[in-house]
């Protein structure tokens, strides 16, 4: 928590710094300018926001709904007394949350909550373990393969709560440090949270932004997302080579047995009926544009299926639906929404174009490499959301962007792989670290940031040399 704090309020002494070489370049707004009290006051309640995001003095969705209520009182309270600092009322914020995020991520999570309960994820992890035949190589390769197909279709943090703890016991059979299996599967999380619109929240964000059907996503993802899983497969092999060449060559019949134990399907009934319904749903993913479906209705469908065929212990099931992230992405949609109108938005974007030079390229290049750097110290949930319409400004105002979508492509990958270069850049991250303490293998913020960053600027460059050649 420590090395949290020191982190983060690094990184805030460096966001002031950069202001401070801005306003010396003339691109911040000086006094006596056109930015009137609600500008200053929606930046001002976003930074406080911000700081309660980055600096754990509180939970996270309370730092962010507690801006958003400043925003209010301040609109409704400031505004009446001084009209200059109306920013944006309940109504208006309503306007900017985007529901079909809300409810996707909810659907999604509905179904996850029944689905978690089948056992079949570790299942599937057996399965590669007795393929591999305890081949410490191949074992690592099947379980970041794993990973990353369920990291596609699943929420990345649930993915490593399902997956990690099996890893762990698989690396201790096999005689590997368990951070060999699971430092890799991390970094495939990321990645294959990249590949669909349901895996990672930036995904979910852009996607529905631009109103993208799954197929249509998951297609022009795929050349990225592949070759980045063949970077990390190499990278991984170099990074671990010396823990997966000692590996045990005889496994303990015992720790075998323990293992298969723990690895059965708990109830073939369920996964039976989360299968077929699972199928359907990802069908309607694939084929839902041509009837107009947005994902959130896809979602829900295949959630409110489950139950009515299941009938779960609706009160357990909802107990599992993980309300603090829902808020979350409520109350930053708010806040960046009073951004937006209070002219902070249309500042940012033409500081940038005032730094690309109105070029595509390297606009590119700056939300790429700005989008990883911001995403691997802080949440990438509210940076997306603040970045999204500093994308449509730029694709709207420089010639060679109008149509292309190669900004908000730079926005994903830069959010999404951004996130594997710190213990806390994402919440994959942060559940995997806690696992493998909890089984006694604590990995600090130093030793993550090792092998992040290799990862996370190989994974960057394959990601801008991608667009910029493809765009």
């Amino acid at each position: 928590m420590r090395q949290t704090r020191l982190y983060g309020l690094g990184f805030l002494g460096f966001v002031s710094l950069a202001l401070t070489a801005a306003s010396w370049r003339g691109i911040l707004p000086a006094s006596g300018s056109d930015y009137g009290p609600a500008f200053f006051a929606s930046l001002g309640i976003f930074l406080i926001a911000l700081v309660g995001i980055v600096v754990p003095w509180m939970h996270e969705t309370t730092a962010v709904l507690a801006g958003a209520v400043l925003l209010w009182l301040v609109h409704y309270v400031g505004g009446t007394f001084w009209p200059a600092l109306q920013i944006a009322g309940f109504d208006e914020s309503m306007a900017f949350v985007d529901w079909n995020v809300i409810f996707l991520v909810l659907g999604m999570m509905i179904f996850m909550a029944m689905f978690s309960e089948t056992g079949v994820l570790r299942w599937l992890a057996l399965r590669a373990f007795r393929l591999a035949r305890g081949n410490a190589w191949l074992l690592g390769f099947v379980l970041v393969s794993l990973t990353a197909v369920t990291s596609s279709l699943l929420n990345n943090a649930t993915a490593m709560l399902l997956l990690v703890p099996l890893s762990i016991e698989i690396a201790q059979i096999v005689g590997v440090r368990p951070v060999a299996y699971v430092l890799p599967e991390v970094f495939a999380a990321n990645i294959g949270g990249a590949a669909t619109i349901i895996g990672d929240p930036p995904s979910t964000i852009v996607a529905s932004h631009l109103g993208m059907g799954f197929f249509e996503y998951a297609i022009q993802a795929a050349p990225v997302v592949l070759a980045s899983l063949l970077l990390l497969f190499g990278l991984s092999a170099l990074l671990y080579r010396r823990e997966l060449a000692g590996a045990r060559q005889q496994l303990s019949p015992a720790l075998v047995a323990e293992m298969e134990a723990g690895a059965q399907i708990a109830d073939v009934g369920l996964l039976r009926k989360s299968a077929v319904v699972g199928l359907v749903t990802l069908v309607l993913f694939f084929v839902g544009d041509r009837f107009g479906l947005p994902p959130s209705v896809v979602a829900l469908t295949g959630a409110s299926w489950l139950m009515v065929w299941v009938r779960p212990d609706m009160h357990r099931t909802l107990r599992e639906v993980d309300w603090t992230t829902l808020f979350f992405f409520i109350g930053t949609f708010v806040l960046v929404g009073g951004l937006e109108k209070g002219g902070v938005v249309e500042w940012l974007a033409n500081a940038v174009t005032q730094l690309a030079g109105h070029s595509l390229g390297l606009a590119t290049v700056l939300m790429v490499w700005v989008s990883g750097v911001v995403s691997g110290l802080v949440d990438n949930i509210p940076y997306t959301i603040a970045a999204l319409p500093i994308a449509d400004q730029l694709t709207s105002t420089i010639p060679a962007a109008q149509g292309s979508t190669v900004l908000y492509w730079a926005l994903v990958f830069g959010a999404d792989f951004g996130g594997n270069a710190t213990a806390i850049g994402s919440a994959a991250n942060i559940v995997a670290v806690g696992l493998l303490a909890q089984a006694g293998y604590r990995i600090g913020f130093g030793r993550f940031l090792r092998d992040g960053l290799l990862i996370t600027v190989a994974l960057l460059l394959v990601a801008t040399l991608w667009l910029l050649i493809r765009y």
